[in-house]
């Protein structure tokens, strides 16, 4: 679970009357024992907090006075990142006679004094923030907020808001939920606080807290919407119901997509890379063939290894992943198969303990992961168990009965692309099944277009989450490689010297010899005898005509993929014929 950072209001929330129970506090320090980071976030002074309970042994920053004075225990630091209330604003205000409390970075009175301080602010030049909570008025330092206080802590301490369960009541913790990952307030908090809380609570103050913790600890979220800002849209239903999950889905349990060759299941993946992306999550992508390389496109996010160096060591990516908020593709393509398997052995072991004590990355995508882990007994196939059991993890493969069995047993959501395969079908209605996933209608996947999957959540914590079945996909521009000069050759004729000429000796083929631009290519596939396919891949042919004529490495690429499964006869035509039409399906739709 990744929400293992807890954000705490004080009074009205964990403390009511000046007092944090004795029952609540204990469940403060367990949480604290069980490796939760707990910040204590509060519009008290930072002379106050300390009278109530010794928050400097179990928090790893107070951030008070609203955000504008944050204090951090274990190295006894001091940061006021907004800086201070400008001392002749404090001057008019005390000339006002009016009951004025000063803290290290604000002044605090309670209403109706508000008016004489937006009187002083308007006949001054200095800028100032105005934070009402429950009566008191809080003059700040400008962009001192309880929000922007955490994610300061959260910086300087190398956490990620994605990380933070927040708990509050009052006006002032607005700002504190709209940082959080997972906002919960507590049944006596304001009623316009409770309608921007993703959960309210049954119970007040510090028993509501300590119940809702309890269950974090023991590896359960509550039950929730999905905010808009936090909306992984994918299409529609078969009902025209939008089909949209939660990142939650993907980060807290994991997914399976599955596909056969040339029917879009990297593309799927790489879609949800995508968007988590955007809402700025950390995650980390095994490449072992290039199919990843375009999302470098995405700001903070470097791509590693390639086409001529190999990624970093492994402690110069974990050092990348903890002390920042970049994501990573690696690159293995030009590794051996056992180098490959050697490093993401070395990679998991680092990232489990990075997980454990920094709660990322988020999401960890590995492609084509029938080649690391085929049997419950490899060693990468134990690790990535271990990793499972966390969840955020996400399992690409075209094959998935060549993989680990207990790797599809804790497997909790499936987003499936078409396979026509039977014995395939039933390896997923098998695992799917022991989920508690719907698969009555399985069968469907056989005949799924290209733009089509089949999604099914079996261990989601959003309310009304899609229903299991097919699901239109919606018209997501991918971020894809250039294509120089591509559209000339889709359906265009090339040169007679330029065509591709098909080796046909000793065959009785009486169809066509040539094909003059990509979608002759690909009409012609499902015609030639599979022999006649087999010897140009063997000689490279077609990548080679593909990548000098056509200037399409990509497309090369894939079928380079394909040469390296070692399929024959009938399977073999099939599995290029369809990753040629995929290609010139996706190369249509962008130009």
């Amino acid at each position: 679970m990744h929400l293992n950072i807890l954000a705490l209001d004080l009074d009205g929330t964990i403390a009511e009357n000046d007092v944090v129970k004795d029952e609540t506090w204990a469940t403060l320090c367990k949480a604290k024992e069980a490796g939760f980071t707990l910040i204590l976030v509060t519009g008290r002074r930072m002379s106050e907090w300390s009278k109530i309970r010794p928050f400097e042994e179990i928090c790893a920053a107070i951030v008070a006075e609203d955000g504008a004075a944050i204090y951090f225990p274990r190295n006894e630091a001091m940061m006021l990142p907004f800086g201070k209330i400008a001392p002749e604003v404090i001057e008019k205000l005390e000339a006002r006679n009016i009951p004025l409390e000063r803290g290290l970075a604000i002044a605090a009175t309670w209403r109706p004094h508000d008016r004489d301080v937006l009187e002083v602010l308007s006949n001054t030049s200095y800028a100032a923030t105005i934070e009402y909570n429950k009566g008191a008025v809080m003059v700040l330092p400008p962009g001192a907020t309880k929000g922007t206080g955490l994610l300061t802590a959260l910086n300087e301490l190398g956490f990620s808001p994605h990380n933070v369960v927040a708990f509050g009541d009052a006006e002032n913790d607005r700002s504190l939920f709209e940082q959080a990952e997972l906002a919960v307030a507590v049944a006596n908090t304001a009623p316009e606080i409770k309608a921007i809380a993703d959960v309210v609570l049954p119970d007040t103050n510090g028993k509501g807290v300590s119940t809702l913790v309890e269950n974090l600890m023991a590896g359960n979220i509550p039950p929730h919407a999905v905010r808009s800002k936090h909306m992984i849209s994918l299409g529609k239903q078969a009902d025209d119901l939008p089909a949209i999950i939660s990142p939650f889905t993907l980060i807290d349990s994991n997914l399976g997509v599955f596909g056969e060759s040339g029917s879009g299941k990297s593309w799927i993946a790489g879609m949800l890379a995508e968007k988590l992306l955007q809402m700025e999550y950390q995650i980390c992508i095994i490449d072992p063939e290039g199919d990843h390389r375009g999302i470098r496109a995405f700001p903070h996010t470097l791509l590693l290894g390639g086409n001529k160096t190999p990624p970093p060591s492994v402690t110069d990516v974990i050092v990348l992943m903890e002390y920042s908020s970049i994501s990573l593709i690696l690159d293995l393509s030009l590794y051996s198969m056992a180098e490959q398997t050697q490093y993401v052995t070395d990679l998991m072991h680092a990232l489990c303990s990075l997980r454990q004590r920094r709660g990322k990355p988020h999401w960890f995508l590995i492609d084509e992961v029938h080649y690391f882990c085929q049997n419950d007994d490899d060693p990468l196939s134990k690790l990535f168990y271990k990793y499972m059991q966390q969840g955020g993890l996400g399992l690409v493969s075209y094959r998935p009965s060549l993989i680990a069995p207990s790797l599809l047993k804790i497997i909790g959501n499936w987003l499936l692309t078409r396979i026509k395969n039977t014995s395939e079908q039933e390896v997923l209605r098998k695992y799917m099944g022991e989920q508690k996933c719907s698969n009555r209608n399985l069968e469907q996947i056989a005949s799924l277009s290209s733009k089509e999957a089949y999604l099914c959540l079996g261990n989601t914590v959003q309310k009304n989450p899609p229903k299991a079945g097919v699901i239109e996909l919606e018209a997501t521009k991918r971020i894809v490689t250039h294509v120089r000069h591509l559209h000339k050759y889709l359906r265009a004729p090339l040169p007679r010297d330029k065509q591709f000429h098909f080796f046909i000796e000793n065959h009785n083929y009486k169809g066509p010899r040539t094909a003059a631009s990509l979608w002759e290519f690909s009409e012609v596939l499902h015609k030639l005898p599979a022999q006649i396919i087999q010897y140009h891949l063997e000689r490279k042919d077609f990548e080679h005509w593909l990548t000098e004529t056509l200037h399409d490495p990509e497309l090369a690429r894939r079928l380079h993929k394909v040469a390296n499964r070692k399929l024959k006869g009938e399977i073999l035509r099939e599995v290029i014929t369809a990753t040629v039409a995929a290609r010139f399906d996706e190369l249509e739709s962008l130009i």
